[in-house]
């Protein structure tokens, strides 16, 4: 897939019959839309798509880049779609707000892939987040808000990791926890863009049938910030 291609919503069955010889009616099935971000970074602004067609339940999604924009997720009542890539230097943005849910996320399939920024809202997956699937970049940002998928890949080779920072939360299923042990030893799954001072806090116990994960300063920064804290208040209090 490009691009360049273009998408007509499939039709099961005729929708113009006879009034006298209609029978019952196919469901519409689900197609293939595509981005092209031709008006604003609103997702739900049907100019933003190919065709005027915006995303309906089941869909497959092709974010392609924005010309200019890239879109952004702000509002909640989104349809479920299927699967959602990430053409070439396409991104997506979901907002505090927001909400979007899926089947599968796929970055890095076909090139590389922009960024994925979560800073608030929920982005869920009911199959998998699969990053850098093609051996392209293809990165998730998450400062914000709450990821959730069923389970989790990462193909590391072309540059695709996962970035958790400030309040930020990604969500998977137990079964996940040796990969996701593996991605965070490796630095693959980041706290702070892998910033000193920081770590992934990989949590098993809050519900133990899922592995959360989130991000704290590691104690020697917290010791360190405490410190500050504290010579800057007797200095303030020597100059009273």
């Amino acid at each position: 897939m490009t691009k360049n291609m273009f998408h007509h919503r499939v039709f099961a069955g005729a929708l113009v019959c006879g009034a006298l010889l209609c029978g019952p009616q196919s469901p519409v099935q689900a197609g293939t839309v595509y981005w092209n971000g031709l008006t604003s970074t609103a997702w739900t602004d049907s100019s933003n798509w190919v065709g005027s067609v915006p995303p309906a339940a089941g869909d497959t999604v092709i974010l392609n880049q924005g010309s200019p924009y890239t879109p952004v997720v702000s509002s909640t009542g989104n349809p479920t779609t299927g699967q959602i890539y990430l053409g070439i230097t396409g991104g997506l943005n979901v907002f505090p707000g927001g909400a979007v849910s899926m089947t599968d996320f796929v970055t890095g399939n076909w090139g590389n892939s922009s960024g994925t920024i979560v800073t608030g809202g929920q982005m869920n997956m009911s199959g998998v987040l699969n990053l850098g699937a093609g051996g392209f970049d293809g990165k998730i940002d998450i400062s914000g808000g709450v990821v959730e998928s069923a389970t989790l890949s990462i193909n590391s080779s072309g540059g695709a990791a996962m970035n958790i920072s400030g309040g930020g939360k990604y969500i998977t299923a137990i079964s996940q926890l040796t990969n996701v042990n593996y991605w965070v030893s490796n630095n693959i799954i980041k706290a702070n863009n892998g910033a000193p001072g920081w770590s992934v806090v990989v949590d098993t116990s809050t519900d133990p049938t899922k592995v959360m994960l989130t991000v704290v300063p590691e104690p020697s920064v917290t010791v360190l910030g405490a410190v500050g804290m504290a010579v800057l208040a007797v200095r303030r209090l020597r100059r009273r």
